[in-house]
């Protein structure tokens, strides 16, 4: 592959190299099998292009092996909006779950290409005592509940996988024998105590040092505003720091060119920032909106309601590709009352044609609802249970007509 940059190939190279880019923003640890089989090969090809666009416009690191592949991204910000999730219940990870995970890959490092639960679990224990600052107990069903999904993490990944048993059979007696991927084991192992050193907090983990290069404060700049792109789908000029939105404002439609150019994904120029445009068959987060889903459908209902109701004439919306970037749209504060109106309002209106756990349990699709407008940025929490609602919400107000009314409920049942 002679290209060194997206810029550089042919139009009809762009969709395989984008497959990739996305893949390994929505999954930063790629093995053979995860998180499918044609995701490594792809990575391989354009191993050299992915390398050079990803440390030019994110300051990433791109370490790819034999068998698996490591994109080292430094987040933009400390964020509770995008935690580690047990697959199939989608439970957050719990600060134990962290710890046993970090401390399931130390273990793992000990040994060869496989090892029993129990050795693991050992090994784990050994390596906390006597630290008063984790107190490991795995008699306690949360510490356990923790370890497990820890395990079944990495099993997902294809760190270790599971060989013979089952991973929440740890829950109780079982015994699980695990193959190690020893290549994936040492991309999760890449911090060099001389790293760690400089690391007092964990927002320590986000300083980038860039020396004093005549362009150093550009490139921290442009790294800062791109990986909040790809990190959030909203980046609002007041939010960012002075010489962010200075490059982000001079820059805009040129950045916002190449990362179209590597990921498939528009960039939508706002007057009050940026909106990455996600590709719904393959979502940089791994949370598309819109989207299909109970969840999904009821945040996209409630949101047009919230639009409606704070901005009757729409006015909210400052307008997609707007030219100039003053007097930027102001987001606005809705009510507790307001959002338990809208809400009822929606949930009256179509609640029937939601799942049925959803009908029976509307407090938690509530909650799942502004779980998911509070992810992608497009309401934000303020205090007294109040919410202040996005400006760019309004580009996802959506005119609803009644076409499933001809449909059978079993059959929007499924859809819904």
């Amino acid at each position: 592959m002679s290209a060194r940059l997206a810029i550089h190939l042919a139009p009809h190279e762009l969709p395989e190299l984008q497959r990739a880019a996305r893949t390994l923003l929505g999954h930063p640890l790629v093995t053979a099998s995860y998180p499918n089989t044609d995701a490594l090969p792809a990575v391989r090809r354009w191993e050299t292009v992915l390398r050079n666009e990803f440390a030019q416009r994110f300051g990433y690191r791109l370490d790819v092996g034999r068998s698996s592949a490591r994109l080292l991204r430094r987040p933009s910000a400390l964020t509770s909006l995008r935690p580690a999730r047990r697959d199939n219940s989608g439970r957050a990870f719990t600060p134990w779950a962290y710890a046993f995970m970090c401390l399931a890959l130390a273990a793992a490092e000990q040994s060869g290409r496989q090892v029993l639960a129990s050795e693991l679990v050992e090994r784990i224990e050994q390596r906390a005592r006597g630290d008063a600052e984790l107190p490991v107990n795995l008699t306690v069903h949360a510490q356990r509940r923790a370890l497990v999904d820890a395990l079944d993490l990495l099993d997902r990944l294809g760190v270790i996988t599971a060989r013979d048993g089952d991973i929440e059979s740890l829950m109780g007696e079982g015994q699980v024998l695990f193959d190690i991927d020893r290549e994936a084991l040492g991309h999760c192992l890449v911090a060099s105590p001389s790293v760690l050193r400089e690391v007092r907090t964990t927002a320590d983990f986000l300083v980038e040092p860039h020396g004093d290069a005549p362009d150093a404060a550009t490139r921290a700049a442009r790294h800062a505003v791109n990986r909040r792109l790809v990190d959030q789908p909203v980046v609002l000029f007041d939010e960012l720091s002075t010489d962010e939105a200075e490059m982000a404002r001079r820059n805009r439609r040129r950045e916002a060119e190449g990362l179209t150019r590597l990921t498939g994904c528009d960039v939508e120029l706002r007057r009050e920032g940026m909106a990455v445009i996600d590709v719904t068959a393959q979502p940089l987060g791994g949370r598309p909106f819109p989207a299909g889903g109970t969840e999904a459908h009821a945040a996209l209902l409630w949101l047009a309601a919230l639009v409606d109701a704070v901005r009757p004439d729409h006015s909210i919306n400052s307008g997609a590709g707007a030219g100039g970037v003053d007097d930027p749209p102001a987001d606005v504060l809705c009510s507790a009352a307001t959002l338990d109106d809208t809400w009822n309002a929606v949930f009256e209106r179509y609640g029937t044609r939601f799942r049925k756990q959803a009908r029976e349990r509307p407090a938690d699709l509530r909650a799942s609802a502004t779980d998911l407008l509070v992810h992608h940025g497009l309401i934000r929490p303020v205090d007294g249970g109040a919410f202040t609602v996005r400006a760019v919400a309004a580009r996802f107000r959506v005119e609803v007509t009644e076409a499933l009314t001809a449909i059978p409920a079993d059959v929007q049942e499924q859809l819904w």
